[in-house]
């Protein structure tokens, strides 16, 4: 009789949760949304665009908030120590794995820490140069960096930056050796390239696309999987023998604090991957030339898995290593 009665009361402890469950409706109040960086740079714009979309959908705000510093590390602790209950959400880049990997000292296990919600965009990469040196393809340039070794030099937005990674994955590939000039963002290191201060460089198109076609730049290759629409004249990597020049980074996405509620988490997918393909999101400037990777959940978490393993080796094999 009393295992009976035990029983009952288990049942209707179940009832009530559910009963309070339905009785709060997620969400019932404003979201946050984390961002690592500044104001105004392209994860703000990107992660601002999506939550006013969002917020009309879901009907309650989603507000943004910039907590900048050590490459997003500093907001990802942040939402990483908040509640896991949807309400606290984090963009990130992929500074959220390489800064880690790089460091060694965070406050965060990306994979263990969070739940990835739902990817937004990555970008491929351009390999530009200066015209006045006279490279037309980039077999023009392997050759003239194998005839003098370590004398082209390339810059980045820093060392451990996705463009200084590339740099090396490039010299591996190729059999090079290159000069590495790290500066302190995109925009300085584009200055750079257009003033011959460097002669070549890794860089998204959104930051050297008006100058390529402005002649200040040229484009050698892409690291995207088919040629450009705004620069159909350049060659995908793959078509210059290097397939293996499969840069899938600089990338975005949305994650939750672990142990998030899956139908939450469920709920967020949905919202935020419609707002993505929405055609007031295509046209936006700051998706131009992205590729999508809105998607199921699970998906996301297996891109994110894979680059983080692919950059593991390339980090541990250059012997990389950031003091933060």
């Amino acid at each position: 009789m009393i295992r009976i009665i035990h029983i009952a009361f288990l049942v209707l402890l179940v009832l009530v949760a559910h009963a309070v469950h339905a009785a709060d409706p997620y969400p019932a109040k404003p979201i946050r949304l984390i961002v690592g960086y500044a104001a105004g740079g392209a994860a703000d714009a990107a992660a601002r665009h999506l939550a006013t979309l969002v917020s009309k959908r879901l009907g309650q705000n989603i507000v943004v908030e910039n907590r900048p510093g050590a490459s997003g590390s500093i907001a990802a602790a942040t939402v990483a120590s908040g509640a896991a209950d949807g309400y606290t959400l984090l963009y990130a880049t992929s500074d959220f794995v390489l800064y880690p990997l790089l460091t060694g000292n965070t406050a965060y296990v990306p994979l263990r820490d969070f739940v990835p919600v739902v990817g937004v965009s990555r970008r491929p990469l351009l390999l530009v140069t200066h015209p006045a040196l006279g490279f037309k393809s980039v077999r023009d340039l392997i050759a003239t960096a194998k005839a003098k070794p370590g004398t082209i030099t390339f810059e980045s937005s820093g060392v451990g930056s996705v463009e200084h990674l590339a740099g090396h994955l490039f010299q591996k590939l190729t059999q090079t050796e290159l000069v590495h000039v790290p500066y302190k963002g995109s925009a300085p290191g584009i200055l750079a390239l257009i003033g011959r201060q460097v002669q070549m460089g890794f860089e998204v198109p959104l930051g050297v696309l008006d100058h390529v076609k402005a002649g200040k730049l040229v484009a050698l290759l892409t690291t995207a999987d088919e040629r450009l629409p705004p620069l159909p004249a350049v060659p995908t990597a793959k078509e210059e023998g290097l397939a293996a020049l499969d840069i899938r980074a600089p990338w975005g996405g949305i994650f939750a604090p672990a142990g998030t509620p899956p139908d939450r988490i469920a709920k967020l997918n949905a919202e935020f991957a419609a707002a993505r393909s929405a055609p007031e999101t295509m046209a936006h400037p700051i998706f131009a030339e992205s590729i999508s990777l809105a998607g199921p959940s699970d998906a996301f978490a297996a891109f994110v898995r894979s680059d983080q393993e692919r950059w593991a080796t390339l980090i541990r094999e250059a012997g990389l290593k950031l003091n933060p």
